[in-house]
């Protein structure tokens, strides 16, 4: 899987714990993916003394940083990617023909109900 550049937001906590905006946060620091937080939250983190937030690409969140959230959202990405790829082919391919045979329907018009 190749991996996306996306704006992720690292929130590090000066505690070892500490939660804000419905979020348990570290000392360690844990990346989130951009668009993961509403206004008022990110407003309510920004704010907080305890807490420090940098913006950086996914493809450059240091080492020990928790990146759970960004790999589910490369996944969800991913899997999307394909999901649009193969709507896409199934969009180009012919469809066949549904004619009598195929559904196994008599033709009403030609059907006397007589037999020879």
């Amino acid at each position: 899987m190749s991996k996306l550049a996306i704006v992720s937001l690292i929130i590090t906590a000066s505690v070892p714990s500490f939660r804000r905006a419905g979020t348990t946060f570290t000392d360690a620091g844990k990346a989130f993916p951009e668009g993961y937080f509403t206004e008022e939250q990110l407003n309510a983190i920004h704010k907080e003394k305890k807490l420090s937030v940098r913006e950086v690409q996914s493809d450059a969140i240091p080492e020990g940083v928790d990146t759970s959230l960004i790999s589910a959202a490369l996944t969800a990405s991913a899997a999307e990617e394909k999901t649009k790829e193969k709507k896409t082919a199934s969009q180009a391919a012919p469809t066949k023909s549904t004619g009598a045979k195929a559904t196994g329907k008599a033709n009403a018009a030609n059907d006397t109900g007589a037999s020879a």
